[in-house]
């Protein structure tokens, strides 16, 4: 989870439902303020609200697009907007248990690679080489779906290590009426189950 200005809306049902509260480490981890990401680990959080499931990614720069700057050619920006469709449709990255009928009601993906290009034009030299090497342009993407059985849903696959092979490992925390779990993925274990 990110605190960044204020809680996006996942966050919010996650502190609501106890995470933070439960004391453990993951919670711990991940209501931690974020100054630095980790490239190759992509965090993922998951929470049911009765019918309603809703996901939300977090993924460096470099995982998604290779890089994490503003980007400086048409080319970078390509990469960008081509990472931006892929991840706004999840259908092909993310598999839910077929049974559960969930379908994606709304997806929404950010970056902050593309805000950085004007932050780069106010700087000197020096100051741009600083803030270049500070900088930790990421993507996020929320997903809501609504599913016809949610009681049904006990697994959710992911194909992500094939789009995105450079990541390495997705932590998954999730909170739903069966509780709270966590786990790891990476490409040879692509299967998160509740």
């Amino acid at each position: 989870m990110r605190f960044n200005q204020s809680l996006s809306p996942i966050a919010t049902l996650f502190v609501t439902l106890g995470l933070a509260a439960s004391g453990s480490a993951a919670a711990d981890d991940h209501f931690r303020q974020h100054d630095a990401h980790v490239h190759g680990v992509v965090e993922v959080n998951i929470a049911q609200d009765g019918q309603d499931l809703l996901m939300e990614i977090h993924a460096p720069g470099a995982d998604i697009v290779g890089f994490e700057h503003a980007p400086q050619t048409d080319e970078q920006k390509a990469a960008i907007e081509n990472a931006i469709t892929k991840l706004k449709a999840p259908g092909e990255t993310w598999m839910l248990t077929a049974s559960a009928q969930c379908k994606l009601v709304d997806s929404q993906v950010t970056e902050t690679l593309s805000s950085q290009e004007d932050d780069a034009h106010d700087h000197d030299e020096q100051d741009h080489d600083d803030h270049d090497h500070g900088a930790h342009g990421e993507f996020s993407a929320q997903y809501t779906y609504k599913c016809g059985d949610i009681n049904q849903l006990t697994e959710i696959k992911t194909q992500w290590f094939t789009h995105f092979p450079t990541t390495e490992r997705i932590t998954v925390n999730a909170i739903t009426d069966k509780g709270q779990k966590g786990g790891s993925l990476t490409s040879s274990t692509t299967t998160f189950r509740f």
